[in-house]
């Protein structure tokens, strides 16, 4: 795991519902959780994210 990544994992624990949607993704969809991570840490400022089914990755 990369540094950023383990910062954006801190980020993701610290807020209720992105620790939801993650466990969630673990659970259901290792691959996606991986994305979300990848997205959290790349995107940290971002509010309100969602998933673009068209090119399969997460958006702002």
């Amino acid at each position: 795991m990369t540094k950023k990544e383990k910062v954006g994992l801190n980020l993701i624990y610290s807020h209720a519902g992105k620790r939801r949607v993650y466990e969630t993704y673990k659970q259901t969809n290792p691959e996606m959780a991986q994305k979300y991570l990848e997205f959290v840490a790349k995107n940290q400022a971002v509010q309100y994210i969602r998933w673009d089914d068209i090119k399969k990755k997460f958006t702002a």
